[in-house]
């Protein structure tokens, strides 16, 4: 799941519009008061955060694509 934090616009909007161009498909959460961010400590954003099917957090802030792909392989490999 992707979570959008704040876009300074109505957000589902630019939501839509930026998943169609990059091919995302999937749930999106908004949170444009940004209560989540605060609760999992995201200070900047592009943030990814990678959690488990429990919900727990495996990952926190990788941004590199190769980064980002290992940390989504480990999930993989925990199952």
């Amino acid at each position: 799941m992707l979570v959008d934090i704040w876009e300074g616009t109505p957000p589902r909007p630019e939501v839509d519009r930026f998943c169609e161009m990059w091919g995302i498909k999937g749930p999106i959460l908004l949170d444009p008061d940004e209560t989540l961010a605060r609760e999992l400590g995201v200070r900047g954003v592009p943030t990814n955060v990678i959690v488990d099917s429990d919900g727990t957090i495996r990952e926190f802030g990788a941004s590199r694509l190769d980064e980002l792909e290992r940390a989504i392989e480990s999930l993989h490999t925990r199952a």
